[in-house]
């Protein structure tokens, strides 16, 4: 890179952003990791409950949009520059693309993920009888699809907003490609504004608005629960006090979660609406590309990709359990040889382990 490309560069980027991409790029490659773990753990056979179902399919979107930030900003910010003055190619240019469509896809399918989240647990805990119907695994992979489905319908006209074109085609003495927005965009303001406010009120604000209220009333829930486990008190109500304290505790780990993401992604929101309300064109993709306020859009939406894994290890015995076992399989393999004539004649069935896992006994 010649000094003249990188006096564009610092033309263009100056402070933080001159660190942006390892920053962020750091952060993507630490919160993809996390994020393999968490599917490991949610995924295994023990842990296989519908709420588990819809946390590992949560792991994965998060991953994938950690992934394709991760492109963007590489190239972008550590490989080459935010500029059209320097070169470009049309390859590359493609591929950044996808990477920032699929990163504001990704951020949805896990908005929808995280709503399902806090129904299913609001259905198990205020109405345990239709969970048992409705909030089964299969109707858990159910909802999973058809986040997918909608989230991808929902994709559809961003794809319409920009295009790759060669810099010749405005001054003959440049070479390369660089992103601009399409003719349609162009000739359709309106549609411009429209994208933004399905963004910023669709995507973002509503989504957090219901998952705040739905949080209000698992957090009610907990509350009345607690009071109801102080009553309590005989010997034979102990198992069953002890059922509820770890069914409380997943209940809060994903109130976290959920609260998590509404910190996180609520500010983009609103930030993405007042784009909508000023007059003129609105370009999206160049806000979070210069502005500092885009890094900010940015960060937001990585760290909320990465908190999981603390959130689960902090508060979830079982996620810390399966964890260590996972890295210490050895010694679980010889504990296993050694009580396994003691396990046979245990008499919990696989239907209670069932039942202990989907409510979380286990104490932290």
């Amino acid at each position: 890179m010649n000094n003249s490309t990188k006096q564009v560069i610092f033309e263009q980027v100056v402070g933080y952003r001159l660190i942006h991409g390892y920053v962020s790029g750091t952060i993507c490659f630490i919160g993809i990791i996390f994020n393999i773990l968490n599917g490991f753990v949610w995924s295994r056979r023990s842990m296989r409950t519908s709420i588990n179902i819809l946390l590992t399919s949560l792991s994965f979107t998060d991953g994938m949009t950690l992934f394709f930030y991760l492109v963007y900003a590489t190239y972008f910010f550590t490989v080459t520059g935010p500029s059209a003055m320097i070169y470009h190619s049309k390859g590359w240019m493609y591929i950044i693309i996808i990477s920032f469509h699929e990163f504001i896809a990704f951020c949805t399918v896990s908005n929808g993920l995280t709503i399902s989240l806090a129904v299913f647990r609001y259905v198990k805990i205020c109405h345990p009888k239709a969970a048992e119907r409705y909030c089964n695994k299969k109707r858990a992979k159910l909802v999973i699809i058809l986040v997918f489905i909608l989230s991808s319908l929902a994709m559809v006209p961003y794809y319409l907003y920009y295009e790759v074109y060669d810099l010749s085609e405005d001054n003959l003495n440049l070479t390369g490609y660089w992103i601009r927005k399409t003719t349609f965009a162009r000739n359709h303001v309106d549609f411009q504004r429209t994208i933004l406010w399905l963004y910023g009120v669709i995507y973002k604000v509503m989504p957090k608005l219901a998952m705040i209220f739905l949080s209000a009333l698992l957090i009610r829930e907990v509350c009345a629960a607690k009071k109801r486990r102080q009553h309590l008190v005989s010997p034979s109500g102990f198992q069953r006090t002890k059922m509820k304290i770890g069914y409380r505790r997943t209940t809060i780990m994903l109130v976290v979660i959920v609260l998590i993401y509404v910190l996180m992604e609520l500010p983009v929101g609103i930030m993405a609406i007042f784009s909508a309300i000023e007059d003129g064109e609105n370009h999206y993709f160049y806000f979070l590309l210069y502005s500092h306020a885009g890094d900010i859009v940015d960060m937001t939406g990585l760290l909320n990709a990465t908190f999981n894994f603390a959130v689960y290890f902090c508060i979830n015995k079982q996620f810390r359990t399966v964890l260590k076992e996972a890295f210490f399989r050895k010694r679980e393999e010889r504990f296993d040889i050694r009580y396994f004539d003691s396990d046979r004649t245990c008499n919990t069935s696989s239907h209670d382990v069932t039942i202990n896992s989907e409510f979380s006994t286990s104490p932290v």
